[in-house]
């Protein structure tokens, strides 16, 4: 045996493993496609395309996507779609920031001073808890229809009391 190659004996089972890579993206109004990298752990794949859509009104994106490559598969065969997330204009800061995953039910705002979110309940299957953190206000709603339509009455009550899409929004008075 090769020195440095003991304890690989076994290199048949080894090699067969498939091991698995997490690639996220975003997508751009004109079809662009930005890679985000190769990782090797789902958490830090999440963090990465986390952090990129805290951006995303600074650019024009339409949608992220999180897929899972198995190493050494040809075609289709060795992906899966993870995520698929939409990205629209948030109900209640009106910045376009929100993003929506149809296939968990699930929506957050990454707008630092907004996070409006919505999401299937864990506890009942069919209702959408809803909230938005800079007021404590949560609610449940019975449609994702239903979850959108409270959170734009949050952003028109916001709006009739003059703020506007570029104000940060703040429970610490200004002196």
């Amino acid at each position: 045996m090769v020195e440095g190659l003991k304890g690989f004996h076994h290199s048949a089972t080894f090699m067969t493993a498939t091991s698995r890579v997490f690639v996220p993206s975003v997508t751009e109004e004109n079809g662009n496609t930005i890679g985000l990298g190769v990782f090797s752990t789902e958490e830090t794949a999440w963090k990465v395309l986390r952090q990129f859509i805290k951006k995303s009104h600074l650019m024009s994106l339409t949608r992220s996507d999180l897929v899972i490559w198995e190493v050494d598969l040809i075609g289709e065969e060795g992906m899966t779609v993870l995520s698929s997330m939409h990205c629209r204009d948030c109900p209640v800061c009106k910045r376009r920031t929100f993003w929506i995953d149809l296939e968990t039910f699930s929506a957050m705002c990454t707008g630092q001073a907004c996070e409006a979110w919505i999401e299937e309940s864990t506890l009942e299957p069919g209702i959408m808890d809803l909230g938005w953190p800079p007021t404590r206000f949560l609610k449940q709603t019975d449609s994702i229809e239903k979850a959108l339509s409270e959170l734009a009455d949050i952003g028109a009550q916001l709006e009739a009391a003059g703020n506007t899409p570029n104000q940060a929004f703040t429970s610490i008075p200004e002196e």
